[in-house]
């Protein structure tokens, strides 16, 4: 039986709105968009990114020198709404959206683009009472599930989560890592054996060799973050796009 390609499964990229330039955010996810990528993670730059790891919070400090805001983010792809993107999904820690207002950024954002949110901060019975809202706005809450969960908490997590579940594959921040987690396989299969649902993860997978290996596993997708923004760290202003294409054409 012939083995399927990364393609087959779900790749969802991550991108820190408005780095490296907030010229470049549309350009980026158009060429995501024209790749092999099912969903697109929308990055919220914030001045305290807990959850991320250098790469990450370099290119969040960048964003924020740049001006640039979720309100920024909604409006910029509000004007651009009529181009054909993948479906997005909005990751942001829990302060930016309150500032914004709960409720007037799920009104806001413009759909079908959007396809759901990811608030790393956002603990699991708050989230629970936002859910209403989310359904109200046709999106979905895509909660995450940590190394450390135990199975109470994955079954509430698995039945709660809208779309997918994101399992972060390493206890700490995210970044490249050279190797996955010895027991990133036994939660995986874990997750798997009492949900449907499927499960995306994340949280250092930094090559087509180690998403291959998670995919092993079987997990349904990958998302990649920090090894993407080092590509775009790494090129220049003329060479971002090449660089970009060239490095998620990796994953196939």
């Amino acid at each position: 039986m012939m083995k399927k390609k990364i393609r087959d499964y779900l790749l969802i990229p991550y991108i820190t709105s408005g780095f490296p330039s907030k010229a470049l955010f549309f350009p980026i996810l158009r060429t995501l968009s024209e790749s092999n990528a099912n969903y697109i993670e929308v990055g919220v730059p914030h001045s305290d990114p807990l959850a991320d790891g250098p790469l990450i919070q370099h290119s969040s400090k960048i964003a924020l020198q740049n001006k640039v805001s979720l309100r920024w983010i909604v409006k910029t792809l509000k004007e651009k709404k009529q181009y054909k993107l993948k479906p997005l999904i909005l990751f942001s820690y829990l302060n930016p959206i309150l500032s914004y207002g709960f409720e007037k950024l799920l009104l806001d954002l413009p759909k079908p683009l959007f396809y759901g949110l990811i608030i790393p901060d956002l603990p699991l019975d708050e989230a629970e009472k936002y859910l209403p809202l989310f359904k109200k706005y046709n999106l979905n809450l895509i909660l995450l599930a940590a190394p450390t969960t135990n199975k109470t908490r994955l079954k509430k997590i698995a039945k709660l989560s809208g779309g997918f579940i994101y399992l972060v594959s390493v206890v700490g921040t995210t970044g490249i890592r050279k190797k996955l987690a010895a027991d990133l396989k036994g939660k995986i299969r874990e997750l798997k054996s009492i949900t449907k649902k499927p499960v995306c993860v994340g949280f250092g997978i930094s090559s087509s060799k180690q998403a291959k290996e998670v995919l092993s596993y079987g997990a349904n997708g990958v998302v990649i973050g920090s090894a993407l923004v080092k590509e775009l760290s790494a090129a220049t202003e003329n060479s971002v796009i090449s660089e970009l294409k060239k490095f998620i054409a990796s994953f196939n």
